[in-house]
């Protein structure tokens, strides 16, 4: 009985950490929502309700793409390529209190997906001025199926 007892506590214990580690303590109001997937694209949809960031929040061209596997989150590999890869500097403005919308094309740079799990990364910051800003990285949980 008491094996019981310590196995279900342990069993608790591990699905309660399962589950405070997808979520962000999010004082800025930010959520993103992967709509529209394809093996190659998505629309990413940000939303900007509440919180309470101190300055204006932006975001640019970069992304991350992960895959679970084995209930883990790793980097997609990337296509091979003979020149190097950058990114833009564009600077988005996310407004408060709306939405958003961003068209993502990863086919560049990952090629076509296979079926499974992913989620894309978006870098956004809470810019207040030059040198003077905070940054986190967040999620958007989506499905490949072909």
């Amino acid at each position: 009985m008491k094996k019981l007892l310590i196995l279900l506590i342990l069993l608790t214990v591990l699905a309660v950490a399962g589950c405070v580690e997808e979520e962000i303590d999010d004082s800025w109001g930010i959520q993103l929502k992967a709509t529209e997937i394809t093996p190659t694209g998505m629309t990413l949809v940000c939303k900007q309700f509440g919180g309470e960031p101190t300055g204006e929040l932006l975001t640019g061209s970069y992304f991350l793409l992960e895959e679970s596997i084995n209930g883990q989150w790793l980097p997609v590999e990337m296509t091979p390529s003979e020149y190097e890869r950058a990114w833009t500097d564009e600077a988005w403005i996310i407004p408060m209190n709306d939405t958003v919308e961003w068209e993502v094309d990863w086919e560049w740079l990952y090629g076509e997906l296979p079926d499974g799990n992913y989620r894309i990364g978006k870098e956004i910051m809470d810019f207040r001025s030059a040198g003077n800003y905070d940054k986190n990285i967040y999620y958007a949980n989506f499905e490949v199926t072909n």
